[in-house]
């Protein structure tokens, strides 16, 4: 068994505006199709973020139909779950038109069942389906991206992906972030799977939503098979670039190297063993340049220009001490004849020294409550809006233990009436003085408690306050209607 894992490919996109990148992205899908294709691949997995945003334009659909016609053409099926670039609020999105046209087969939870050649599907309640793709006797399972508090209710009492794939084997296709293997990327403290939480039995993880390339064997992570992130065919930002170049006050030249996470491409898997397939990515140039005055910048800037390939793109960081500062347009002249496809400036640069005298830690600045709330909260707009319902239900639990963010903390410790037994005579001291001074007298604004006496719990202005809903169970969650 022989077949192709590309994950985020985002195409539509026109990275800094620049028309040209829309191109580069497609070009990277089409090589990355041809060359599985080429390869006799029974079948292709795209792991999320197929397009850049959930409605592409009729350009973007237009294209991504051309491509995946070369593989319909050849029989080769290609199943794809909705990243969270892809997914809408509503459950339709435009793979459902892909579908229809017979281009892709999504898996995961629907609504309507599916069954063919290269579809089964499983009713798991009254209005929902657990759908799957089927190639000979594999199985290829998947979900599309969720939230974190979406997979994991209960404080971890509930996990829906161990739930719904208990008992399930083959190949398990996730578009979301492993703390496992995010180290040194966005997602090192926003991740969305402990790999503790995944459920095990299949013989390959495919996985997207991290764009750097990623593999964990069975005897680092204790499943049953390899974790494998592809990484995104084309570079989306900064931390992928190409090559570093770098030029501080100390050197007395430019120091150029590859980034250490190699090339941009794919996987082609074989007996669940991944090989990875470059693809020809434009070059990006992440470059830092260091000085003390406006005069050394400019010099180093035009040095580091001349390493520089003419159809690169490179983002220039500047950075040191100037006084008075820098303006960047004066910096973007120097540049205007170099040739360089696209580059475009950043300033580090301050205008006067500012030393601190300590570094704070985390753990100072934010109370464990603070820290687990922003941990919720690092989440784009459209993602919060969609997980909306389950964040309450979490802050309402959390209110419901008696750490609100309103409740006295000492600064020091970051105690909380959930950790009397921990305070510290000096915190009980400290924290009445570091308390916020109410508007009104405490008696006005201290809600009523409810014991076990049942009494209806009511906020300061004397209305009831809302229980959270309790899921209950793996089905009530599906009978809401969260594809």
């Amino acid at each position: 068994m022989k077949f192709a894992h590309i994950a985020d490919v985002h195409l539509g996109r026109e990275q800094f505006n620049q028309p040209f990148r829309y191109e580069d992205y497609l070009k990277a899908f089409r090589e990355a199709i041809e060359k599985s294709v080429k390869a006799n691949v029974d079948f292709i997995l795209i792991a999320g973020d197929l397009f850049h945003v959930s409605r592409p334009s009729p350009r973007t659909i237009r294209d991504a139909v051309e491509v995946l016609e070369l593989p319909r053409r050849k029989g080769i099926p290609v199943f794809a779950i909705e990243g969270n670039h892809d997914k809408t609020i509503r459950e339709t999105s435009v793979f459902d038109l892909l579908e229809h046209l017979g281009l892709i087969y999504t898996v995961g939870l629907k609504r309507e069942p599916r069954e063919g050649e290269f579809q089964g599907s499983k009713r798991l309640s009254e209005n929902r389906y657990l759908i799957w793709g089927q190639v000979g006797d594999l199985e290829i399972h998947g979900l599309r991206h969720h939230t974190r508090w979406q997979l994991i209710r209960n404080d971890g009492a509930i996990n829906v992906l161990k739930a719904l794939f208990k008992g399930k084997k083959g190949i398990l296709m996730l578009h979301q972030a492993i703390d496992y293997l995010a180290k040194d990327t966005p997602y090192q403290d926003a991740f969305d799977l402990k790999l503790s939480e995944l459920p095990d039995g299949f013989s390959y993880y495919a996985l997207g939503h991290i764009h750097v390339r990623r593999i964990a064997e069975p005897s680092q992570t204790g499943l049953s098979g390899p974790l494998a992130y592809p990484g995104s065919l084309e570079r989306t930002e900064v931390r992928e670039a190409s090559h570093l170049i770098r030029y501080s006050s100390r050197d007395r030249k430019p120091k150029i190297m590859e980034n250490r996470e190699g090339p941009k491409g794919f996987y082609i898997v074989e007996d669940f063993q991944p090989k990875f397939v470059e693809v020809d990515a434009r070059p990006f140039y992440s470059v830092r340049v260091e000085g003390n005055s406006k005069s050394e910048l400019k010099k180093k800037v035009e040095e580091v220009s001349s390493l520089i390939p003419k159809d690169a793109i490179a983002v220039i960081t500047l950075e040191g001490t100037v006084k008075g500062g820098i303006a960047l347009a004066e910096f973007n002249d120097l540049l205007k004849d170099s040739g360089i496809r696209y580059y475009t400036f950043r300033s580090r640069v301050v205008g006067e020294a500012v030393l601190s005298k300590e570094r704070l830690s985390e753990e100072e600045l934010f109370t464990e409550w603070e820290r687990e709330l922003l941990m919720h909260l690092r989440v784009e707009p459209k993602e919060f809006s969609e997980g909306l319902t389950e964040f309450v239900s979490w802050l309402m639990e959390r209110y419901e233990k008696g750490t609100p963010s309103n409740v006295p903390v000492s600064k020091k410790t970051g105690a909380t009436p959930e950790m009397k037994e921990e305070k510290t005579a000096e915190a009980r001291e400290e924290a009445p003085q570091k308390a916020r001074v109410p508007e009104k007298p405490p008696e006005e604004k201290k809600p009523a408690k409810t014991g076990k006496s049942g009494k209806e719990e009511k906020d300061h202005e004397g209305k009831p306050v809302p229980k959270p809903k309790n899921p209950g169970s793996l089905d009530a969650w599906l009978r809401r209607g969260k594809p």
